[in-house]
């Protein structure tokens, strides 16, 4: 999949993120005749799984969905679609299920709806590609005068990605503004630097050329033709958005956000923000395969390999769209959305004719991680399978109960065991607080991933070190920012613990662990008056999100028929074993057998 960063929200005060995300009213009241619906487009209103492909993949998600997965997932082969259904809860408190129907926000993959308002444009006389963009904004300073829209729709622009919060009251005019008064990251044209800033001035490019509010235009000139009746800022049926949830909190809908009256404040328009469903984007792979919306011309250009996307990311960006080898050497076309709630993943296999459309909506289990599992079982590649879960009966769930307490690891470190019951399912979670209780949950894949992840700590180590004395440039580099940059932002994250705990003391790197797909890196740190966990979020080989926190997110484990207890890591599809021995819990890992006695 297109090794494409993701945009982020900020989802805790805390956190220390980098960065994703219009229509009037009488815009949603437009009621233009869609497209004609064709054989392949799915049902509207309704899960669907259909013939042995699409049974085998709805029982691997309902496994996942025991182990927190919730979302949606499209599959389509040969033109068909074989399942389109929701697991798991799109709101928790009302117990609403995730469907089908559910409306969810598609962050980056808004992308290439912005990319194909400019493409419908060229198509109507009303701009080119290769336009500089002085063309729109007037005379520009330094070398942006040299910026083409082509550039900013390849990411080659050298704009830098983001310009504050994406929720910031932002209007057109500021934007634009503090972009032109920004400093490139390299000279027009030259680098691909991900950029949401750029897409962003591509949808004001939209709204000066056509006349029109962004929103308005992509609904009258995309949507409604493509029948996608549930897509836009502003949706009819807000019900059925759902809620994001953070670890220990509900996020909300991303209408319970600053949010203009004709959309998205304007560091979020343009890049991200578009809300849809499975069955939407699926009618749009559909009306790409034909002329009704845009010429064979214009498609094109959407999936040419126009830019490296660099050594590391064995892709290349188009217009909204990486383009990629699958694993079997055909054309796969994609991009991912997120911002560390809602996570989404939308591909394309142009030659193999399977389009997988996934969707999420907590941060303990991405879509994301979801998808190249799909693609395994499509394609006919091994994949491993989930633990199955068993249920409990009330003898078996009361003596469950009575095991929740601290176990002491041999290295002096607790483990602390609490019980839960999602439905009529138990669950065991397992807290980790020290370098052998992480290595005991961290389920590997293989001695690559192992020393991927000792990497991953002694990056961590040398970065924290540095910070502390005053040194940023190694955390940039995990980062892949400018030192000053870097230094900014963590003297913001910090300054809430030095406010309340005194000076930085030390550090001491606890481990690695995953979680819903994503891998992390836990340290403590100790100040003057206590101590912290710092969490280190990746991506690639790079530092997406650093947060701190008092106590990790629990690992979860699900009864099995044998009487012991699994993980699953969907990052890696690998699995840690449970059980009792008296007093005792047991753990079977990667390294061996670890014990731990119960001391309350």
């Amino acid at each position: 999949m297109s090794q494409i960063r993701r945009t982020l929200a900020p989802w805790t005060t805390l956190g220390l993120i980098l960065s994703l995300f219009s229509c009037t009213a009488a815009c949603g009241q437009q009621k233009p005749a869609p497209a004609a619906a064709t054989a392949s487009t799915p049902a509207s209103g309704r899960d669907e799984v259909h013939g042995p492909l699409g049974e085998a993949l709805d029982r691997y998600l309902s496994q996942l969905e025991v182990f927190g997965f919730s979302g949606s997932a499209l599959v389509a082969k040969d033109g068909q679609v074989v399942l389109n259904k929701g697991y798991g809860l799109a709101d928790r408190a009302a117990r609403r299920p995730y469907t089908s129907s559910t409306i969810f926000d598609i962050a980056s993959i808004s992308k290439q709806f912005t990319a194909a308002a400019i493409l419908k444009l060229e198509m109507e006389g009303k701009l080119k590609v290769e336009d500089p963009i002085n063309k729109f904004f007037g005379p520009l300073p330094g070398r942006k005068d040299e910026i083409t829209l082509h550039m900013l729709l390849t990411h080659t622009s050298g704009m830098p990605d983001v310009l504050g919060d994406e929720y910031e009251k932002v209007s057109r005019d500021e934007m634009v503004k503090r972009a032109m008064d920004s400093a490139l990251l390299s000279a027009p044209g030259k680098k691909f630097h991900y950029s949401n800033v750029g897409y962003d001035l591509l949808a004001a490019v939209v709204e000066i050329v056509s006349k029109q509010p962004f929103e308005t235009y992509l609904k009258e000139h995309i949507f409604v033709p493509a029948g996608m009746l549930h897509t836009g800022f502003h949706v009819s049926d807000r019900e059925l958005v759902p809620h994001g949830y953070l670890p220990t909190s509900d996020w909300g809908t991303p209408f319970d956000h600053p949010w203009a009256p004709d959309g998205p404040y304007w560091n979020l328009r343009g890049n991200g923000g578009i809300l849809s469903t499975t069955s939407d984007l699926y009618r749009w792979h559909v009306i790409l395969q034909g002329d009704t919306v845009l010429s064979k011309e214009e498609r094109d250009k959407l999936i040419t390999p126009f830019a490296s996307q660099g050594r590391m990311a064995h892709s290349s960006y188009g217009y909204g769209w990486g383009i990629e080898k699958d694993p079997k050497g055909g054309l796969l076309v994609s991009h991912i959305g997120g911002n560390l709630v809602f996570e989404s993943d939308f591909r394309r296999y142009m030659d193999a004719n399977v389009v997988i459309i996934t969707s999420s909506n907590s941060t303990d289990y991405s879509a994301i991680a979801v998808s190249p599992h799909l693609e395994h079982r499509i394609l006919g590649l091994p994949d491993p399978e989930p633990p199955a879960s068993a249920p409990l009966d009330a003898k078996a769930a009361a003596a469950l109960a009575q095991r929740a307490g601290d176990y002491l690891l041999p290295s002096g470190e607790k483990l602390h065991l609490a019980t839960s019951k999602v439905g009529e399912r138990h669950r065991v979670e397992i807290s980790a607080n020290g370098p052998q209780a992480f290595a005991m949950l961290l389920a590997v894949q293989d001695d690559d991933d192992r020393e991927n992840m000792a990497n991953r700590l002694t990056r961590t180590t040398e970065a924290l070190d540095a910070l502390r004395t005053g040194n940023p440039k190694p955390y940039a580099d995990l980062r892949s920012e400018p030192p000053a940059k870097a230094a900014d932002e963590t003297k913001t994250a910090l300054a809430p613990w030095l406010d309340k705990l005194g000076a930085w003391k030390s550090s001491t790197v606890l481990g690695n662990e995953s979680y819903g797909g994503h891998p992390y890196t836990y340290a403590r740190l100790t100040f003057e008056k206590g101590t912290t966990l710092a969490e280190l979020g990746w991506s690639g080989m790079g530092v997406e999100t650093l947060r701190f926190m008092d106590t990790p997110p629990p690992v979860l484990f699900v009864p099995q028929a044998d009487g012991s207890f699994a993980s699953y890591d969907v990052r890696t599809g690998t699995s840690v074993r449970l059980s009792f021995e008296g007093t005792e819990l047991v753990a079977k890992t990667a390294e061996g057998v670890v014990k731990a006695r119960r001391v309350d």
